[in-house]
């Protein structure tokens, strides 16, 4: 099984995969996705700084569209806890956010918030990117018979309005665009 966690601190994205760890053991691949400008689990992992490291140190902004994730700095006893846990993390663009969220709403009339798609990069990362990790595993010939999870939460909760708002946002994104 191979999950795709949008992360920000890294709390809610730690639990789920410390859970999913406990449970499945060797059978989960976890992956935590964030902001391009904003990967701060990321960072404090692969320097192993954890929450003593921000993204603005190295020269990031910190600012996205996916406000849930927009975390300078990450929890110091998550990204401890995370280190032999999850298979990975990657970073999204935020075009991509809102590309995804409008192919999602169309083809799927489901509506998820900006961050949630963070999680939605995951598989197609993992595919394009991901050959290292997946022969290291011997997951090459398995990736295709495996259950992908994108956890994805914040849809119902947003207001119909703002809603209205990223939907135009990526008609706008998409005439720029052309």
């Amino acid at each position: 099984m191979f999950v795709y966690l949008p992360c920000g601190v890294g709390g809610g994205p730690g639990g789920v995969a410390y859970g999913l760890k406990a449970i499945y053991g060797e059978h989960v691949h976890i992956f935590f996705g964030e902001p391009l400008q904003s990967p701060c689990m990321l960072i404090g992992m692969m320097t192993g700084l954890h929450d003593q490291i921000a993204v603005s140190d190295i020269g990031l902004t910190n600012v996205t569209e996916a406000d849930g994730l927009a975390v300078g700095r990450a929890s110091k006893f998550v990204g401890k806890m995370m280190d032999p846990i999850i298979s990975g993390c990657y970073t999204v663009d935020d075009d991509f956010l809102f590309d995804s969220l409008i192919g999602m709403y169309e083809q799927e009339n489901i509506f998820m918030e900006p961050s949630a798609h963070a999680g939605v990069f995951g598989p197609i990362q993992l595919v394009k990117e991901g050959k290292d990790y997946l022969e290291a595993n011997n997951l090459v010939e398995k990736i295709t018979q495996s259950t992908h999870i994108i956890w994805s939460t914040g849809g119902d909760m947003v207001p119909t309005d703002q809603r209205q708002e990223y939907l135009q946002k990526e008609i706008k994104l998409n005439n720029n665009i052309m």
